[in-house]
């Protein structure tokens, strides 16, 4: 398991998750506004908390099912697309405090708004290693 490097891939990538709770994706300069946020992360907005520990869960599963290489292949494509969706819901929460707070504009992106990209990335990584071993394991079917 962990001699395999798409476990070392799966398991930056589940840092990447971890941190979105640490690292805010939107920043305001003048330090914050009234009745508004002055940071949008995982780690100060309601909605967007469960994304890192709903991701550490999915690529736990996924490192620990390196027997059932399909279903690895599977938690892989479920985590791209929590990254986007994090990501998606970033964006609109980003709008809509824009519409409602005339100074939230006055901001700009962090280090949070790297780290679903780095994870998708992390993650396809895994996935090329995890095809890899399943065409091995296919070829030496193939030779007995």
């Amino acid at each position: 398991m962990i001699q395999r490097i798409q476990t070392l891939w799966l398991i930056l990538a589940m840092a990447c998750a971890v941190l979105l709770l640490y690292f805010p994706v939107w920043q305001i300069f003048d330090g914050g506004i009234e009745g508004g946020m002055d940071e949008v992360g995982a780690g100060k907005h309601f909605f967007l908390l469960p994304f890192a520990p709903i991701l550490f869960i999915f690529h736990s599963l996924a490192i620990y099912s390196f027997k059932n290489r399909k279903r690895q292949l599977n938690f892989c494509n479920i985590d791209i697309l929590l990254f986007i969706i994090y990501l998606i819901a970033v964006l609109a929460i980003i709008q809509t405090e824009n519409q409602i707070f005339s100074d939230f504009h006055l901001g700009d992106f962090r280090f949070g708004a790297l780290l679903p990209i780095i994870g998708i990335i992390l993650n396809l990584m895994a996935k090329r290693g995890i095809k890899k071993d399943e065409e091995l394991v296919r070829s030496m079917d193939r030779l007995r």
